[in-house]
């Protein structure tokens, strides 16, 4: 797994659950060091190892863990560069989803070999829509749930979404339903007028 995703869940655990948490992950885990580097790219039984000492030390299950990671990753409380890569995809949530299948290709450009899920949107109303998300890393796609609510906050625009997943030879395969209120359109259609 890429450092950048390391280092963002070793950012998470010790803002929301302080130091002395992530030190007691680093030791379980035994990792033999405290700070992943940003651009170095790790094996993936570290995120492992990270991700299963943090559920052991607060409790919580995985999957709730990794959707607060991913609403921590476009808070106030990371990097902004996320956000603002994100945000060059509209001026609008619509505009935001719609702009999903092109982050593949945006990430690729900033950081070449950091890996990214695959996304395709479905346009079922002017106010549903459905987002497939394809990813090798199983579980991540509650990641990707977080994102989308604080994304969906971050324009202020008022949705539900549910996510399920299906795992199939080692790929998940996510998909989000994603609905927004009737008063949605009109705000969203006057700010892209």
């Amino acid at each position: 797994m890429h450092g950048l995703i390391n280092r963002g869940l070793q950012s998470f655990t010790l803002r929301i659950y302080g130091n002395d948490v992530w030190e007691d992950v680093c030791a379980d885990a035994g990792l033999g060091f405290n700070n992943f580097e940003t651009m170095l790219s790790y094996d993936d039984i570290f995120t492992e190892q990270v991700l299963d000492g943090i559920c052991a030390a607060t409790g919580r299950l995985r999957a709730d863990i990794l959707e607060d990671f991913g609403t921590f990753i476009v808070s106030e409380h990371c990097s902004s560069a996320v956000k603002k890569l994100l945000r060059l995809g509209g001026e609008t949530f619509v505009e935001f989803l719609h702009s999903l299948e092109d982050v593949y290709d945006r990430v690729q450009i900033a950081i070449p070999d950091l890996e990214t899920p695959s996304m395709r949107l479905e346009v079922r109303s002017p106010l549903e829509y459905v987002l497939r998300y394809e990813f090798y890393k199983c579980g991540f796609g509650a990641v990707f749930l977080g994102l989308l609510r604080a994304m969906a906050d971050d324009y202020g625009t008022l949705v539900t979404i549910s996510h399920e997943t299906r795992s199939s030879a080692g790929i998940d395969k996510d998909i989000f339903y994603i609905s927004l209120f009737g008063d949605e359109l009109q705000k969203n259609t006057n700010k892209a007028a």
